[in-house]
C-alpha cells in the first residue's frame, strides 16, 4: 500500500470479498499485506485508509496456477489517491456543531455467521450531531444494479436488520421526513459472514461541511 509519492501506508484496512467469504488485514509498517491460506475463487479487492479514497480491484483470481520461488501467490499493490481531509461541521442558520473527526458518513464491520439463522445484515443509524438513534427511518435494501431487495424501518433504538439475503454487494438507501435522504457505499453480504454497519444522517435544514 502506497501514496502517490510510492510512501508507504501504515495500518490500511485490506479486504478480500466473495460470495462464500469475507477476509481481512491490515498492512504493515512497511505497508505490506498478506492473506494465508486464501481459499480459490473470485474476489473484490478492497483498501480503506484514513485520509485516502477508498480504492477497489475487481475480479481478483486466486489459483494455484502461479509458481513463484516455490509458493502459490498472487501480488497485489495498491497506490492509493488523497482524499478530502478536515472536520466535519453541521450547520444551521441557529446552529452549529463542534467539529469532530472527518471521513465516512458510515462504517461496516465484518464477523463470522455463527450459524445460518443469524442476521445477514443488520446495523443501526444515527444522527450525526447530536448523536442518538434515529427511529422509523425507511431503509431500500438494493443490490448492485440498484433493484430493491427487501424494505423495512428501524426501530425505536434506530436498529434494522435482513435476513437470508442471498450473497453478494449492496447498498443501502435511507429516508426519514426530517432527515437528508442518503445512500450507503457498498458492502458485502457473504456465507461465512455477518455484515454490521453503521449509517449517519444529517437532519432537514442543516448540512455538513469538511473545513
Amino acid at each position: 500500500m502506497t501514496d502517490p509519492l510510492s510512501v508507504p501506508i501504515p495500518g490500511a484496512e485490506i479486504r478480500l470479498y466473495s460470495l462464500e467469504r469475507i477476509l481481512q488485514t491490515t498492512s504493515d509498517s512497511s505497508g505490506r499485506f498478506e492473506f494465508d491460506a486464501v481459499p480459490n475463487g473470485k474476489y473484490e479487492f478492497e483498501v480503506l485508509a484514513q485520509g485516502f479514497k477508498r480504492f477497489t480491484r475487481p475480479d481478483v483470481s486466486v489459483t494455484g496456477s502461479t509458481q513463484t520461488a516455490k509458493q502459490d501467490h498472487l501480488d497485489l499493490t495498491a497506490r492509493m489517491e488523497i482524499a478530502s481531509t478536515g472536520s466535519p461541521i453541521v450547520m444551521a442558520p441557529t446552529d452549529i456543531a463542534p467539529p469532530g473527526a472527518c471521513g465516512q458518513p458510515e462504517s461496516v464491520t465484518y464477523g463470522p455467521r455463527k450459524s445460518s439463522d443469524e442476521d445477514a445484515v443488520a446495523g443501526i443509524v444515527i444522527n450525526l450531531y447530536p448523536k442518538m438513534p434515529i427511529a422509523g427511518a425507511t431503509l431500500q435494501l438494493l443490490d448492485a444494479s440498484g433493484a430493491q431487495i427487501a424494505r423495512q424501518q428501524t426501530n425505536a433504538r434506530g436498529e434494522f436488520q435482513f435476513k437470508q439475503i442471498a450473497p453478494g454487494p449492496y447498498r443501502i438507501a435511507f429516508q426519514h421526513p426530517g432527515y437528508n435522504s442518503t445512500e450507503s457505499f457498498e458492502f458485502w453480504v457473504a456465507r461465512e459472514n455477518a455484515t454490521y454497519i453503521t449509517m449517519q444522517a444529517v437532519q432537514r435544514g442543516k448540512f455538513v461541511v469538511c473545513q
